[in-house]
């Protein structure tokens, strides 16, 4: 099964401004399993998330365009079939605040990926998907 992570798990393996040393170890751990078992996928959606965190926490320029550039290397196209899952959530739960996180989630469905997060907020989204969505 491949491996999704919420920008949140990206940012605590790969920044060093975080806040939360806990956190950045369960996601360093994440990050080197899902390298290590090949399975893992980044959205754009994802990765536009990224920098804008990033630099948002005064990360060095050069190393996030190197994490860009390297977080690329397992990008997965956005589809149709993803855009029509993600409206079709939206049009039946009204969660419009929550638009990127239903990004993600159809975006996992459509791979069939487990999503990682530490986004208590996901609990919200749940019981829309089969997934397999763990909440740290």
């Amino acid at each position: 099964m491949m491996v999704f992570f919420d920008t949140n798990v990206l940012i605590y393996a790969f920044c060093k401004n975080t806040d939360n040393k806990e956190q950045q170890d369960i996601s360093v751990k994440l990050f080197d399993e899902a390298i290590e078992n090949q399975n893992l996928i980044v959205s754009e959606l994802i990765l536009c998330e990224f920098a804008f965190i990033s630099n948002k926490l005064r990360e060095n320029k050069n190393n996030i365009d190197d994490n860009l550039k390297f977080l690329s290397t397992f990008l997965k196209q956005s589809n149709h079939h993803i855009n029509l899952r993600m409206t079709e959530i939206l049009k039946e739960t009204s969660l419009y605040m929550s638009s990127f996180d239903v990004n993600h989630l159809a975006f996992c469905e459509y791979y069939n990926s487990k999503l990682f997060t530490f986004d208590k907020d996901f609990k919200k989204l749940q019981h829309l998907s089969k997934i397999k969505l763990v909440i740290q």
